[in-house]
């Protein structure tokens, strides 16, 4: 079971509720209006929150429908007075999972609790089910597509390097010259471009990467952070939070990470100031779970539901799409899950989950 979060404007009610899912083995969390829900969501990133409907200011209802737009896969159960059944309902038209009438016996409250976790794995195991078996299709056609257009690609590239070595013998009109000079470059430079994609379209297909090279996550992190150094160091606040006892398999990791700290990266290049790049990794039990944060300009919802689709960018001609397509695959190829968070005008969250390969070993020689 993961975290719980409970929300009630009544101190005494919501501390007690808390500490008594704590004795029954839950991580319970207890916050006393709208607005702390809200942060707390986005920094304690619970499964299940348990929602009272009337608060002062921001009250459960205008709550429950921030907190779903920003963090779709959290369940939410209502707790409600027996006056505030209509608002429950509305509640649940909100896309609330359950409501509860207080007082209610605790073992009511860990059933709904149950019910919710237990609704909001079935989702998103569907989801990643489709996602995957979308992506895994779409890999073998763009893998096919690949090899039929990277021999043609050769054959230009080829081509156009004999034209450029022949052209100094064909004419010694100078502006004509330069033109062909020109155009030549231009062929080979939009072939090689394509080329490029061709290989990325290759790696759709998600090929694991060796597993067998062990490193402190913490030195993965900053060989990353550090080939990107000029990108960052003038203007973006970047914080790393990583327990140095972890230590991962190095390529997939790295394959992983690259892409989601290049999007935060492009992000925060349109952000106008506190640009920060956070990168936290927590182990949880069996699985690694590492988030990458920036204070960028978010993203709607629209765009959010196609950002793990091959060649959907909004980068124009500087993006090829590509990059989230396949992390998403590497991802769920090595039994991970990867989701996204994000607030027009609060920036992004992408939160990768995965099994931990290997021992996690604190005498491991940094």
């Amino acid at each position: 079971m993961g975290s719980v979060l409970v929300v009630d404007d009544e101190k005494a009610f919501a501390d007690t509720l808390a500490d008594r899912l704590r004795t029954r083995g839950l991580e319970a969390h207890a916050v006393y209006d709208g607005a702390s829900a809200l942060a707390a969501a986005a920094q304690r990133r619970p499964q299940v929150v348990l929602l009272d409907l009337s608060m002062p200011g921001m009250d459960g209802l205008s709550t429950l429908k921030a907190l779903k737009e920003t963090f779709p896969q959290i369940e939410v159960v209502l707790l409600t007075a027996e006056s505030g059944l209509q608002s429950a309902v509305r509640g649940m038209q909100a896309g609330a999972r359950d409501y509860i009438v207080k007082p209610a016996p605790l073992e009511r409250v860990l059933e709904a609790i149950h019910e919710a976790e237990t609704h909001r794995m079935d989702a998103a195991r569907r989801q990643r089910m489709a996602e995957t078996a979308r992506l895994a299709a779409l890999g073998v056609l763009a893998a096919a597509v690949a090899h039929e257009i990277n021999n043609p690609l050769q054959i230009i590239v080829n081509e156009t390097g004999w034209m450029e070595e022949l052209l100094p013998e064909l004419t010694t009109h100078s502006k004509l010259h330069q033109e062909l000079a020109t155009s030549l470059s231009t062929i080979r430079h939009q072939a090689q471009r394509c080329k490029t994609i061709t290989a990325q379209l290759l790696t759709l297909r998600a090929t694991t990467p060796p597993r067998d090279t062990l490193q402190p996550f913490q030195t993965i992190v900053q060989h990353i952070l550090d080939e990107r150094r000029q990108r960052w160091e003038a203007q973006v606040h970047v914080e790393v939070s990583c327990p140095s006892s972890i230590v991962v398999p190095a390529a997939p990791w790295k394959q992983i990470i690259q892409p989601l700290v290049d999007n935060a990266l492009d992000a925060l290049e349109q952000a106008p100031a506190s640009k920060r790049l956070a990168i936290i990794v927590q182990q949880h039990n069996d699985e690694l779970e590492v988030r990458v944060e920036d204070s960028g300009p978010g993203m709607p919802p629209a765009i959010q539901a196609r950002i793990f689709e091959p060649f959907f960018s909004t980068k124009g001609q500087f993006g090829t799409g590509l990059g989230l397509s396949i992390t998403y695959g590497l991802v769920q190829k090595l039994g991970g899950r990867i989701e996204v968070a994000s607030r027009v005008g609060e920036g992004t969250t992408f939160t990768v989950t995965l099994p931990i390969a290997g021992p996690i070993r604190s005498d491991y020689p940094v």
